[in-house]
């Protein structure tokens, strides 16, 4: 009986160590090809290879040098990580199936970047084209508008050292794909991204017919010493002191917001002075609405985005409530007329000249080419031109002043059809 679990014994440490060897040595193969393959561009190196039987391989000591921009990028240590040794080793056989591993991290710790080099000019150096989604990154700071790597070296900042993770869940039952980026970078701030998609193939060729649904996206900066700094720094060149620029700072945000159309309602401005002068935590939250239109929310009132969106914002772990904005033009009112209208026709005694019809819904798509109101079964307006009803979806394009866009919702959620001639 010993010898049976002697002879065990040394079968399984056999094994674990013909694993441990088949790793390295697939990181290195995987490696040394992907070198050869980039050395046009950059040039690649590591110190050691680690593996272990939690579903862990990486890399030591990475160095990436681009000799185009005379600069480099330094990772102390770069890992993927897997639940557990099976996971890691189905990764590559799903890969040759033609589908999406089911689950994977990247790990980088010590990512180091210059801020005197060309790569972080090349990032700080040329301001992304103003948009919501820029409106925090722009600061009132003398002659400047933004941070670029001059302020930077003024402010005290040499390299930017940061610990990074990337990780994703893919569930293929529930057709469910979950993204999560985790940042923390020294002297700086912490930054958490997630984001999941519905209605997910498992197959990448699917993506193009069937394309994925948004079902949620969150933000969250945390421990914001980059925003304290800025301040500082913005305060000295205009000469004044915090509480004023606090008050500058906050007027730069509502400016440049509204030069995208956009004025926050005082309680959502007051919330976010709250943040300027003590930015602990900002977590915004979205739920967007099934079929809702990324690209054509200038289209509808400002509460019905709110309600497509579904946003919740947190300030200093404090949820910020109501959440209200106005756009600083008419074109939300010209939607809020096209809802009332049909509204009115319910109520009052139909006249000749109405031109709106009803019809049932599993008429729909008889209708393609004309223009149409859909109202969902939890009240939302959608008014536009029907382009076709294809697998159980609607398929609209809204109009308005300012363009078109194209929108699709499940044919389920239409509650009611006016068609409008």
């Amino acid at each position: 009986m010993s010898k049976i679990l002697k002879w065990g014994l040394l079968a399984i440490l056999a094994l674990g160590l013909l694993i441990k060897v088949s790793l390295w040595l697939s990181v290195r193969a995987v490696m040394n090809d992907a070198i050869a393959q980039l050395a046009p561009v950059m040039d690649i190196s590591y110190g050691s290879i680690t593996s272990s039987f939690d579903g862990r391989v990486g890399l030591n000591k990475v160095e990436i040098r681009i000799p185009a921009l005379h600069d480099s990028v330094r990772v102390a240590s770069a890992e993927l990580k897997f639940h557990g040794l099976g996971e890691l080793l189905s990764f590559k056989e799903r890969l040759a199936e033609g589908k999406f591993p089911e689950q994977l991290a990247i790990s980088l710790k010590g990512l180091a970047l210059d801020v005197h080099g060309p790569l972080m000019v090349q990032l700080y150096d040329q301001p992304a084209e103003r948009s919501v989604l820029t409106a925090m990154s722009e600061v009132a700071c003398g002659k400047v508008s933004s941070i670029g790597t001059s302020e930077l070296l003024d402010m005290g900042y040499r390299t930017f050292e940061t610990d990074a993770e990337f990780s994703y869940q893919f569930q293929p039952g529930a057709q469910r794909l979950s993204f999560r980026l985790v940042s923390t970078t020294r002297d700086m701030a912490e930054m958490r991204v997630g984001m999941t998609l519905a209605n997910m193939s498992e197959k990448p060729g699917d993506l193009i017919v069937n394309p994925p649904r948004l079902a949620l996206v969150t933000v969250e900066i945390d421990d914001n010493q980059y925003q304290r700094k800025v301040q500082d720094y913005c305060a000295g060149k205009l000469g004044q002191d915090r509480e004023r620029y606090l008050q500058t700072a906050l007027e730069k945000v509502d400016q440049v917001l509204r030069s995208q159309r956009i004025a926050l309602d005082q309680p959502v401005l007051a919330a976010y002075a709250g943040y300027l002068k003590d930015p602990q935590s900002l977590r915004l939250e979205l739920n967007p609405t099934e079929g809702m239109a990324w690209d054509g929310l200038e289209f509808f009132a400002a509460k019905d985005v709110l309600a497509m969106l579904r946003p919740v914002l947190s300030i200093n772990q404090k949820q910020v409530e109501p959440l209200s904005f106005t756009w600083l033009d008419n074109k939300a009112h010209q939607q809020e007329d096209a809802a009332v209208e049909p509204r009115a026709a319910v109520t009052q005694a139909p006249v000749p000249d109405a031109h709106i019809e009803y019809v049932a819904v599993n008429e729909l798509a008889n209708y393609a080419g004309k223009r149409v109101q859909l109202i969902t079964f939890d009240g939302q307006g959608y008014s536009g031109l029907l382009r076709k009803v294809d697998n159980g979806k609607v398929y609209l394009t809204l109009l308005g002043s300012g363009g078109s866009a194209d929108i699709s919702l499940r044919l389920d959620k239409v509650h009611q059809v006016r068609i409008l001639f």
